[in-house]
């Protein structure tokens, strides 16, 4: 029996969409390649890939489809909404320069909704990727910022380099795919590894902030808990974790709250106190600076994904 067109697939396992006059979702699989090829049952192998514009409104939910996809965004935003490794719907900001990498067996949105979205999306199999889908996928970040990760740009620019539909350059893009996917991993491995060069200080005011953000914190007070200046401190933390202390308390803050925003019923002024914050006008403020909307606005407007 002949193996099912991909783009088949794809629309098999589409749960919602809505788009635009300016591009069709069956343009995705304009570049869709053979998987005829004997490689294909044991090597990792692209599927298809495209570079798209599209404006708003535009969106399509999926699921259940076996393939990995990502997602480069190269002009605007967009908005990704799946589960988080720790098993908590949300929504994650695509903005321009910013690599996702999306599990298309689990259920996952992507939308459009300010202007222009431009970007590149690439399925590729999961045979032979799982073990580094799933490395990436623990460690809680499966965003990527090229302008940060010169080496992933070019293993990403070498992918997609490589078009020709036939064996031998089947073969090959499974070798940049390996290699693509390798460098992701190592770059995750790397960050984590790191944490024990950092200075012990740096990493247990780290710790504290991401196991217990709710309690109050001042640069004073940990600077004479360390027994370090306090611009040194400020210095040594953005160093090692590029943001001051003060915003990396204050971006866990409101990461926790965005979960509990989703997932309980708890009003914001209760959810902020719940996060550290005791000023509730503070905490919308920033939140609002954050994610650019309210808090009630997130919850309302953020689709849980079952």
């Amino acid at each position: 029996m002949p193996k099912k067109m991909f783009s088949s697939e794809f629309f098999g396992c589409l749960i919602s969409s809505e788009t635009s006059n300016r591009f069709s979702l069956s343009d995705y699989f304009d570049n869709a390649y053979s998987r005829e090829y004997d490689f294909c049952a044991y090597l990792p192998h692209e599927l298809c890939h495209k570079s798209v514009s599209v404006t708003s409104p535009f969106s399509y939910e999926a699921a259940g489809l076996d393939a990995l996809c990502i997602v480069h965004t190269t002009k605007g935003a967009g908005k990704l909404y799946c589960e988080s490794a720790n098993g908590i719907n949300a929504g994650y900001e695509l903005a321009k320069g910013t690599l996702a990498l999306i599990d298309c067996r689990k259920n996952h949105k992507l939308v459009c909704r300010h202007n222009i979205w431009e970007y590149t999306i690439c399925f590729v199999s999961t045979l032979g990727l799982e073990y580094y889908f799933l490395k990436i996928f623990e460690s809680g970040d499966f965003l990527y910022r090229l302008d940060k990760c010169s080496d992933i740009l070019d293993a990403w620019e070498q992918v997609l380099r490589n078009d020709t539909d036939d064996e031998l350059h089947g073969i090959m893009r499974s070798r940049e795919l390996v290699s693509f996917f390798t460098q992701l991993y190592l770059v995750r491995a790397v960050e984590r590894s790191g944490t024990y060069h950092v200075p012990s200080y740096i990493a247990d005011m780290h710790r504290r902030f991401d196991t217990a953000c709710e309690e109050p914190y001042s640069l004073e007070e940990l600077a004479a808990e360390y027994n370090i200046n306090k611009f040194r401190l400020v210095r040594e933390f953005a160093k090692y974790y590029e943001c001051t202390p003060m915003q990396y308390l204050s971006r866990v803050r409101i990461d926790k709250a965005k979960k509990l925003l989703l997932n309980t019923d708890e009003k914001v002024v209760e959810i902020g106190q719940m996060v550290g914050f005791e000023n509730t006008n503070h905490f919308i403020r920033l939140f609002k600076e954050k994610t650019g909307v309210t808090p009630l606005a997130y919850r309302r407007e953020t689709p849980v994904i079952r």
